[in-house]
């Protein structure tokens, strides 16, 4: 008995969805010919009542139409207050080319332009929070920002640029990191009976398990182009500040050097050597800063591993 009255019930929520969808269905042709007959006001109110009520590609299309009529009655702030939701809501979202006009477009292009800046940096910060929460989702994040990142409305800057390349590492960390298929169970290791070898002046050899095992090794260290291998993501990277020594002749610096540092699993630089060095007094400074940087730690196959990076860095006059 209660499974039947389920089911007249999933059946009554059925056709009740269905007689929405088609009534919405309905009341949006009815918006669309009031707006093809000019009759604007009326139009926006039946869209008001429809946007209130629907959800999915209905919406979408419901507020672009809604959009036509505001800019049609001339309420120009209203028209923006449309456009920004829209975009926000989905910044990739285009216009339909064959119904809005040249103007139109126009308008909400610049309205567009205006909030992209914006859209990406709240876009990273969500795709960092996915990604500090370990959240499987936080690659395909770090996608959507570079997406965004490459829009020609974008106008590209040295801070825009920095934020690709940070987000492109947390992108390629979050995919790193992504569980892989667990390896099928290794058959149990063959015990062995230990081996006793008598010691004498012809046999000066002890063989037993203790004896013939190797002392450990240290911890595998890689480098840039090790293959499957994710580098380091730089956190904390920053140069001491540079000034030329006044009176300091020339040639007495170098404007570039390169400092090879080791990053150790939990993203700690453990040891720092420069390559190629730039002045006797400017070096011990950036050792010590060097000591002090963070990164989120390389990986191969989703494990943290240590790794040695080198950094190429040129200094200016006032760098």
């Amino acid at each position: 008995m209660i499974a039947v009255r389920r089911s007249s019930l999933l059946a009554t929520i059925l056709v009740l969805a269905v007689s929405a969808v088609a009534a919405a269905s309905d009341e949006l042709a009815r918006a669309k010919d009031l707006y093809r007959s000019a009759s604007y006001d009326e139009a926006l109110v039946a869209l008001n009542q429809i946007a209130r009520e629907t959800s999915g590609a209905a919406l979408v299309e419901t507020n672009e139409l809604r959009l036509f009529c505001l800019i049609a009655l001339v309420r120009k702030n209203e028209a923006r207050v449309a456009i920004e939701a829209m975009v926000n809501n989905d910044p990739f979202y285009k216009l339909s080319a064959d119904q809005a006009s040249p103007r139109v477009r126009t308008m909400f292009k610049d309205i567009r332009q205006s909030l992209l800046p914006g859209i990406v940096q709240r876009e990273y910060a969500a795709a960092k929070t996915a990604f500090d929460q370990k959240d499987p989702e936080a690659s395909g994040q770090f996608d959507r920002v570079l997406n965004l990142l490459d829009d020609p409305l974008l106008t590209p800057t040295p801070a825009f640029t920095d934020l690709r390349t940070v987000a492109t590492g947390f992108r390629d960390l979050a995919k790193a990191r992504t569980p892989k298929p667990e390896p099928p169970p290794a058959a149990p290791p063959i015990q062995e009976t230990p081996v006793v070898a008598n010691v004498s002046a012809s046999n000066p050899a002890v063989v037993s398990n203790a004896a013939a095992s190797a002392a450990r090794p240290g911890p595998t260290v890689y480098r840039e182009g090790d293959a499957d291998v994710v580098p380091p993501v730089p956190l904390k990277q920053t140069i001491p500040q540079w000034v030329v020594p006044a009176g300091t002749r020339a040639g007495a610096w170098q404007p570039d050097g390169v400092l090879e540092i080791t990053i150790d699993e939990a993203g700690t630089v453990i040891n720092a050597v420069l390559r190629k060095q730039f002045n006797a007094s400017y070096d011990a400074l950036l050792l010590k800063a060097a000591m002090s940087w963070k990164y989120e730690p390389a990986r191969k196959a989703g494990v943290p591993v240590r790794f040695v990076r080198n950094v190429a860095i040129r200094l200016g006059g006032g760098n």
